[in-house]
């Protein structure tokens, strides 16, 4: 029993040293990491002030190699994409959408293309979307008195 319980010791203080060998290396890595990205980060701040001061329009390559911090690869990242933000989630209200499309088409005397049906909802909200069939199609899933035709390639609304 005292054999097992020495091995099992033994391996448990190769575990520890095996782990702390681990901590020291990554800590060692990370430093390394950081040095190196300093230094990549005031050559090219270098290299832009050059470009700068002669008038070279600034390349794609200058934002390759910079690194986020903590980060262990390196990326190129295209500068249109970096300065690219995504859009904040525009809330629509479908019901009261469907409703003013309802008044729309019971106010105007004939059937109305999407456009024209777009045109006045644009007059009367006063906003513009970026793709108005989707956000009509959406908006009609709570209507019961819009019918929906096509006319060659024009979808025609109307009343029922």
């Amino acid at each position: 029993m005292s054999t097992t319980y020495n091995e099992r010791q033994a391996l448990h203080m190769t575990l520890q040293s095996l782990l702390e060998q681990r901590l020291s290396l990554r800590r060692e890595y990370m430093e390394r990491d950081k040095e190196l990205g300093e230094e990549i980060k005031q050559l090219l701040h270098r290299i832009r002030e050059l470009d700068e001061q002669y008038g070279v329009p600034s390349s794609k390559d200058d934002r390759q190699g910079e690194t986020t911090s903590g980060s262990a690869v390196l990326h190129e990242i295209p500068t249109k994409r970096a300065s690219k933000a995504r859009k904040p989630y525009q809330h629509h209200d479908y019901p009261g959408i469907a409703r003013k499309v309802e008044t729309i088409l019971e106010e105007a005397a004939e059937p109305l293309t999407l456009t024209e049906l777009y045109g006045e909802l644009q007059k009367r909200q006063g906003v513009e979307w970026p793709n108005l069939y989707i956000i009509i199609q959406k908006a009609l899933k709570h209507s019961e008195k819009v019918k929906i035709e096509k006319e060659g390639r024009k979808l025609v609304f109307s009343i029922r």
